[in-house]
């Protein structure tokens, strides 16, 4: 009797684990099932970042960096763009001077200009669309008895941006600004870093280069990551529905934008900090919240 009834307890308990393992085996199996379909459908599953690069991507240790690289290696379906307010030839110099990941894209001049494959072709349909847009000349005409306008670097203009470089006060931006809608000049300005002021054609920063990307890729904005630090990020950070990360060492300017439901503030900076929102916002995507 006794013997029959352990025999009877070591059935039960085997059957118990046999039903526990199979609601396991189902549970893991769903799981399965759901990261599968999240990849092969790719909702919110991360196909591009977007990355600025002074003080964003640059600025921080080579270690961020090769991290960031050696991650991205691993993540071939990951479009790398690198989107600044450097000229192409100046981003060119900067993204030579460390084991920075090679963007397929950049967008350089705050927006103005494109190039793909890793720089070497112009985006032809992007600039022709700004050349009816702007008028360098008239906008040099409208400042120039302005005497606190402060440095003209040549390094740092474009072909549809002016940059002057300087300290300015809330008085000295309203003036900037009346002068040029006085000579009938509808521009955008865009004051970063507390120092750098760059007026480019209405409409036309980060945010619109992406959507031009977008477009060509076919891809959705929830597909995208973006990376910043300063006012010329605020663009591409606020876009309705993109994933943003905000950097530790942002500039106070945009601290406000920590708020926003879209945007998340890392705990480390430069490289490091882009890695670690981009892993946050693909372990979101990957949950399917």
């Amino acid at each position: 009797m006794i013997l029959a009834a352990n025999c009877q307890k070591s059935i039960t308990q085997a059957e118990r684990q046999l039903v526990e393992y199979t609601l396991l085996f189902h549970s893991l199996s769903k799981g399965w099932a759901l990261f599968r379909t999240d990849k092969r459908t790719g909702i919110r599953m991360i196909k591009m970042l977007v990355c600025d690069f002074d003080g964003t991507l640059d600025g921080g240790s080579s270690h961020g960096v090769d991290q960031l690289f050696n991650y991205l290696t691993k993540q071939p379906d990951i479009r790398f763009i690198i989107a600044t307010g450097r000229t192409l030839p100046s981003i060119r110099v900067g993204l030579a001077s460390d084991n920075y990941p090679k963007p397929h894209t950049i967008i350089s001049d705050v927006g103005t200009r494109i190039h793909h494959e890793h720089s070497q072709t112009p985006d032809h349909t992007w600039h022709n669309q700004l050349e009816a847009s702007w008028n360098k000349s008239k906008v040099e005409s409208a400042l120039a008895s302005l005497d606190f306008m402060g440095e003209r670097l040549e390094s740092h203009q474009g072909d549809y941006k002016i940059t002057f470089e300087g300290k300015l006060s809330d008085s000295q931006h309203e003036l900037i600004e009346s002068s040029l809608e006085s000579h009938g000049l509808d521009v955008d300005l865009t004051y970063s870093h507390d120092w750098y002021l760059d007026i480019t054609p209405k409409g036309v920063n980060k945010a619109t280069a992406i959507h031009h990307l977008l477009k060509q890729h076919q891809l959705s904005i929830e597909e995208v990551c973006v990376a910043g630090d300063s006012a010329n990020d605020t663009s591409m950070l606020t876009i309705n529905g993109v994933n943003s990360i905000l950097v530790a060492n942002h500039y106070p300017e945009i601290a406000h934008l920590s708020d926003r439901d879209n945007v998340y503030t890392s705990r480390a900076t430069h490289a490091e900090g882009v890695l670690e929102g981009l892993k946050y916002w693909q372990e979101l995507a990957a949950s399917g919240n």
